[in-house]
This record gives structure tokens, sequence and C-alpha cells, in this order.
């Protein structure tokens, strides 16, 4: 169980990285406890669609009755890492902005649920699903648990950051990196955990 918490601990963190910095920015304009409130009430909405989500999609893809086929899923999180390293294309900031300027703070658990999902929705969902294909139903049930804390604790450490001088830039400076190398690195580990690299040297040899 402990290993679980970890894996799903760093896989959320990779899809957190460019939430945080997103979030920073509605927290650099909310300035009222509702306000504030309506950024965690936001975040929880937006994330946990994309979690059910990924939860059907990977429920559909239980049928599938090669493992190794399953496998091949891990190939969407390394695209999406190299994609990441080379383009740095998710503009979720970008879309942050705009939609505070248009709609301002009146509105912000959808904003902020709009943009949770608009953003990088696709790259999350090509993460998680993958992810718990992968999982027994114990570990999918902790991995979800640890997924519950970790959106609070994300929106937490957005809050109290918003305020310090610098420490956006730096976090926004260095995410692609942080998201690529792990994005990379999880999709080696579902090829790897159903042995598809194997089965398929298996195949042709």
């Amino acid at each position: 169980m402990f290993q679980t918490i970890i894996t799903a601990t760093v896989l959320y963190t990779a899809t957190a990285v460019d939430l945080l910095v997103i979030l920073l920015i509605f927290f650099a304009r909310a300035s009222t406890k509702k306000e504030y409130r309506n950024i965690y009430i936001g975040q929880y909405l937006g994330s946990i669609i994309l979690i059910l989500v990924s939860l059907f999609l990977a429920f559909v893809l239980n049928y599938v009755p090669e493992k190794w086929i399953l496998g091949l899923l891990g190939i969407i999180p390394i695209y999406f890492g190299v994609k990441v390293a080379l383009y740095d294309d998710c503009a979720g900031e970008k879309r942050a902005k705009k939609e505070l300027d248009k709609k301002g703070l009146s509105k912000l658990i959808g904003t902020v649920a709009l943009v949770t999902i608009a953003s990088c929705g696709a790259d999350n969902i090509g993460l998680f699903v993958p992810y718990f294909v992968s999982l027994n139903m114990s570990n999918l049930i902790v991995t979800l648990i640890t997924f519950l804390v970790l959106i609070f604790v994300l929106v937490f450490t957005a809050q109290k950051i918003a305020n310090i001088p610098g420490i956006g830039g730096t976090i926004e400076k260095y995410s692609r990196w942080i998201m690529a190398v792990i994005y990379i690195g999880l999709g080696m580990f579902i090829i790897i955990e159903n042995k598809t690299i194997q089965t398929i040297l298996e195949f042709l040899f």
C-alpha cells in the first residue's frame, strides 16, 4: 500500500505542477474567504470530473483480454512527456488569465473547474487511464483517496505561496521539465509492468 501511495503521489504531482501555476494566478486576484473557498471547490470539481472520466475509460479498457496490449497505453504518457519537453504546450496560465479578465471573480467555482478541465485535461486523462488500468481494486481505492488528499494539498500550497515574490515564476520555469520526466517515467513503468516489450519480442523471435 505504501508503494501505491508513493506512486500515486508522484503521478498526481506531475499533473499538479502546471495546475499550481494556474492556481497561483487565481489566488493572486482573490482577496476574501469566500473567493478562497470557491477556488477550493472549483479545483475539486474540475479534478473529480477528470478522475471520473478516467475511471470510466479504465473500466472499459479492463475488458481488453491481453494484458500486454494494455501496456501499449504507456506510449500515451511518454508522448505527452516528450511533447511537454519540446513544446511546453499547456497554455493553462493564459486561459486562466483570459477567463478571469472576462468573468472576474464572481463565478470562481465554474471558472476554476473549467480552466482545470480545459487546460491540461487531455494530458491528465492520458496519464490517469493507463495507470488506473494497471491497478487492482484495493490499490485503485488507495490511489483515489490519495488523489483527493493531494487536491487539497495542491490548493492549500498555492494559497500559501501566492503572495511570495518570485515563487510562481520559478515553478513555471521548471514545471515543463518536472512533468516531462515523470510522464516519461510513468509510461515506461506501465509498459514494463504489463510486460509489453517482452511479449512483443517473443512474438517476433
